[in-house]
């Protein structure tokens, strides 16, 4: 077993010295060209419960086309509140085709705010080629703002003076409408 290891370090001390390299590991290569995501706005403020589109536009300013591209939409608490991606939006994945050169692709992503807080919304590439998946790099788009405030509903401490009032209110009005027809009869 000493023997192999010493035979292998000599072979490769020989081929250092006569200027052979010994192949490395190829390094996948990566997204060809500039490739950025762009989205349509900066700041969103909502209400608990309400449903917002925002359009992102994949942009290859390179030379080159992209190998097939997979696109993930996030949503991140900048308040320390749980985020479950899933109730925000059913669909935050979506395969692409490749970009052209000097070409683009549009995606739109549906969502529904479901916490009040201050929350960044952004979209990130990963390569998703036969030779290129899962070796990055990545690309993340400039995040949108979203402000998401409370919104008013009637709980059961607000209805309970509706409990009590319109059967009041009903009450005077039957006892004046009886008091009428005895009045008139």
């Amino acid at each position: 077993m000493k023997t192999a290891f010493a035979f292998a370090g000599l072979l490769l001390a020989l081929t250092a010295s006569l200027g052979l390299a010994v192949p490395a590991a190829a390094a996948p290569p990566p997204l060809p060209g500039a490739v950025e995501v762009v989205l349509d706005q900066d700041r969103l403020s909502t209400v608990v419960g309400e449903r917002l589109t925002v359009e992102s536009r994949v942009v290859n300013s390179g030379d080159a086309p992209t190998d097939r591209l997979v696109a993930h939409l996030n949503v991140a608490s900048l308040d320390g509140v749980y985020v479950d991606l899933e109730d925000w939006s059913a669909d935050v994945t979506r395969e692409m085709a490749a970009v052209p050169a000097g070409g683009s692709r549009s995606l739109s992503w549906e969502f529904q705010a479901v916490n009040t807080g201050s929350f960044d919304l952004y979209v990130v590439l990963m390569p998703n080629g036969a030779s290129t998946a899962g070796s990055g790099p990545l690309v993340v788009s400039r995040p949108v703002h979203v402000t998401v405030a409370g919104k008013r509903t009637l709980t059961a401490a607000g209805s309970l003076p509706v409990a009590i009032v319109v059967p009041v209110l009903l009450g005077l009005v039957a006892a004046a409408a009886r008091y009428r027809l005895r009045r008139t009869g």
